[in-house]
């Protein structure tokens, strides 16, 4: 049985008490899903998912642990998305969450066509979180995405200090795919991050940039993706090669 899956805002209980939940899950635990004591939830914190079973629910939600759940190692993989039109951002934030993806770096660019001001922007992050956090618990995930401000090209260098940085470039037709290219770098064990352009693509000046940083160019093969696309494929391609999403070593 799967069960109703909760990020608690701080250590589960010892034994029994009042469960740490925030006061939106307390109403949805309560509200929405309509669950009474005698009931199981997961709890998940830190990277630890324990059984739950509610004594009460009322204004407070208490509950008792009453055993561990497997938690699965994933493979840390951030992706790096130049601003989408619409709601291709939301998208790419959910799916990509489902998926496994650790951190998201939405990145303005060059040719990105949304524009956004200090205050839209800080708008846009707390909706791509509350997405990346629901994502997380209907994927049944033991920890949330990590989901950055609003970031340009000069700033991804001490953002991704230590991950091998994987560029997506349709010019790059000569260059590697995905796997051949972490399996050349040795990175498993290592951070991951993928980047992938707005809908008009990164620009040469760019892609320079990022390989001066020491990032590496990589192809998805050939035909042109659309970003929301490349958003979601060149993830799994990267937690694939890292042995996660239905690796054979998974």
């Amino acid at each position: 049985m799967t069960l109703h899956r909760f990020f608690a805002e701080g250590p589960p209980p010892q034994g029994a008490g009042a469960l740490p939940l925030s006061a939106s899950d307390a109403h949805h635990l309560r509200a929405v899903l309509r669950l009474a004591p005698g009931d199981e939830i997961a709890l998940v914190h830190a990277g630890r998912a324990v059984r739950v079973v509610l004594t009460r629910v009322s204004e407070t939600i208490d509950g008792e642990v009453v055993g561990e759940l497997p938690v699965a190692g994933l493979p840390r993989v951030t992706l790096v998305q130049g601003l989408a039109k619409g709601d291709k951002m939301d998208d790419v934030v959910r799916h990509a969450t489902e998926i496994g993806v650790s951190r998201f770096v939405p990145l303005a660019a060059e040719r990105s066509v949304v524009r956004l001001d200090a205050a839209k922007a800080s708008a846009r992050v707390e909706r791509w979180r509350r997405i990346a956090a629901e994502a997380a618990k209907q994927s049944q995930q033991t920890a949330m995405p990590v989901v950055e401000p609003v970031a340009r090209i000069a700033d991804l260098q001490p953002l991704l200090h230590g991950a091998l940085v994987l560029v997506c470039w349709e010019d790059a037709t000569d260059a590697p795919g995905i796997a051949d290219a972490i399996a050349h770098a040795g990175a498993p064990g290592r951070e991951v991050a993928v980047v992938v352009g707005p809908e008009g693509g990164l620009t040469g000046d760019e892609v320079e940039a990022l390989v001066r940083d020491g990032a590496v160019t990589v192809t998805l093969g050939a035909t042109v993706l659309r970003t929301e696309t490349a958003g979601i494929i060149a993830p799994a391609l990267a937690m694939h090669a890292l042995g996660g999403l239905g690796a054979p070593d998974a």
